[in-house]
């Protein structure tokens, strides 16, 4: 772990100089080191994708930065249909989503449907329903349903926790949605206020 941990480091520090370990950040980092080596020690389910959760600008977007780059150095896979899969991903915020939407309708969204792996960057942010040429849709929601009915790896960051969220989505998003992820408090300062 003590050998992660300054691969994490270093790789954080490339990113953002000014990066630290404090207590509760170093805690996240080594709970998602044991998820991307599939240690059984990892607190939740290794089948499932992780869905960082917390107060605004506690690094849940750049966490999953570094870890987009960690995860390449013992090339993490996952099953999928018993095929072994890369855990590549890339990080997609929500409005993207909805503007890929909004502009080529169902095939715009497609790629974030139908990718292995994925990353959904500030669920929870974005437009609720959104139309094109007539077709209402709340696209996160369908993209969700999507990756989980094809069994796809999904993750994601959001600044709402769950109780928050239930009142945005309707059942049967949330009920996929626990289905997807671990959800993984991070509970830090606002690093952008300092």
């Amino acid at each position: 772990m003590e050998i992660s941990l300054q691969v994490v480091e270093r790789i954080a520090k490339s990113l953002e100089p000014a990066f630290r370990f404090n207590g509760s950040v170093k805690q996240t980092y080594m709970n998602l080191i044991r998820y991307f080596h599939a240690d059984p020690a990892f607190d939740g389910r290794l089948e499932k994708g992780l869905l960082l959760i917390g107060p605004a600008g506690t690094g849940k977007t750049f966490a999953m930065k570094v870890m987009q780059i960690y995860r390449t150095i013992d090339d993490t896979r996952y099953f999928h249909n018993g095929v072994a899969c890369r855990m590549n991903y890339d990080i997609y915020h929500v409005n993207e989503i909805v503007r890929s939407f909004m502009t080529g309708g169902f095939d715009g969204v497609e790629l974030y449907c139908k990718r292995y792996v994925a990353c959904l960057d500030d669920i929870g942010s974005e437009t609720e329903q959104v139309k094109h040429f007539g077709n209402s849709l709340d696209v996160i929601g369908h993209v969700l349903h999507e990756r989980y009915a094809r069994g796809l790896m999904t993750f994601g960051t959001s600044n709402f926790p769950p109780e928050v969220m239930e009142k945005k989505y309707d059942d049967r998003t949330m009920s996929r949605m626990y289905a997807l992820f671990n959800f993984v408090v991070v509970n830090d300062i606002d690093y952008r206020r300092q």
